[in-house]
């Protein structure tokens, strides 16, 4: 099964199979996470938000209950379909990652750029290509909020691949924040980093 068809199979119950309060890699903390971005941002009647991976739309949803306008691309139109259940008059796109922005996007400016458990689908370079690319996006105080499975160091990640070898995914690229954070700044992008679970994390990028 490719990746689209997994993620398409998966939309209907995506929800649920995350559960209330999860543990161990890779969800560990998952709502932790996504309050904590929320938290971390201000809305206003204005306030343009673009999610990137937004999937079922459970990190946006609460923005959306409180006034944001949010667009929300997804290579599943499956998430997509479900997403809309939750805000029905945001705007959505079909679109991965590989390809060019909507068009439609162009010429908008957001406030935040934010995504969650989507961009270690990327290779570090191509997370830092992309990252070059949103950050004209932003307004002038803009932020770029990631979420994502990710490590303090490359340490922290092998003892948690060791501790739940038959449920790790090879085929991702997961965030060791030391090593990123460093090949941000060496790229002459600012970051911060959080720590939110033993397998979970977010990073803050301005423009």
């Amino acid at each position: 099964m490719n990746r689209l068809d997994l993620f398409d199979s998966w939309a209907s119950f995506y929800d649920q199979s995350i559960g209330r309060n999860p543990q161990g890699y890779p969800f560990e903390g998952y709502y932790t996470v996504l309050n904590t971005i929320n938290d971390k941002i201000n809305i206003s009647k204005s306030t343009k938000i673009l999610d990137l991976g937004i999937g079922t739309g459970l990190l946006t949803m609460e923005l959306y209950k409180r006034g944001a306008k949010i667009y929300g691309i997804d290579f599943s139109e499956k998430m997509i379909i479900e997403a809309k259940k939750k805000m029905p008059t945001a705007t959505f796109y079909c679109n991965s990652f590989e390809e060019e922005f909507p068009s439609e996007l162009n010429d908008i400016k957001f406030d935040y750029i934010i995504s969650s458990y989507a961009f270690h689908h990327l290779s570090s370079p191509k997370k830092i290509v992309f990252i070059k690319q949103l950050l004209p996006k932003l307004t002038e105080l803009g932020v770029i909020y990631i979420a994502d499975v990710s490590f303090e160091s490359k340490s922290d990640l092998e003892k948690c691949k060791t501790k739940f070898i038959n449920d790790w995914d090879n085929t991702e690229f997961y965030f060791t924040a030391d090593e990123f954070v460093a090949y941000l700044l060496k790229n002459n992008i600012k970051s911060k980093y959080s720590q939110i679970s033993s397998c979970a994390g977010i990073y803050e990028i301005k423009s």
